[in-house]
């Protein structure tokens, strides 16, 4: 599936992060869409079914970790990739979301390069 045709939720509520991330998609000609909770990232899913899904684990309300819950017991959702990024990071952390379900895991500041490259072979991955 080439990168045009991928739609990307990006769940972050600290905006410059989430313009960087989706910078960094738009660039390679990913589709965004954007959330600044999880609970709009519900809603949101209600309409859409993207590609993938890129999930700070620290977020206000419900946080990464309970999305990929929620995520997990729906039918329509749970074959959806999640990743997890965030600025809290630990090999713990790493061993934590990979057993969680999270597809990956990426520490923040992102390395633009490496991240498209993991991302297209999650996504292959699941085709």
């Amino acid at each position: 599936m080439a990168l045009s045709e991928w739609q990307v939720l990006v769940i972050e509520d600290e905006s410059d992060t989430r313009e960087l991330v989706q910078d960094i998609l738009e660039y390679h000609k990913i589709t965004t869409l954007s959330a600044l909770t999880a609970e709009h990232a519900l809603d949101v899913l209600k309409q859409h079914t993207p590609t993938l899904i890129l999930v700070d684990l620290a977020l206000p309300g419900m946080s990464g970790w309970e999305f990929l819950s929620e995520l997990q017991r729906d039918p329509r959702l749970n074959s959806i990739p999640c990743v997890a990024f965030t600025a809290y990071h630990s090999s713990e952390l790493v061993n934590k979301a990979i057993e969680a379900g999270f597809a990956a895991y990426f520490p923040k500041p992102l390395d633009a390069t490496s991240f498209i490259r993991e991302l297209q072979a999650i996504v292959e991955n699941r085709l």
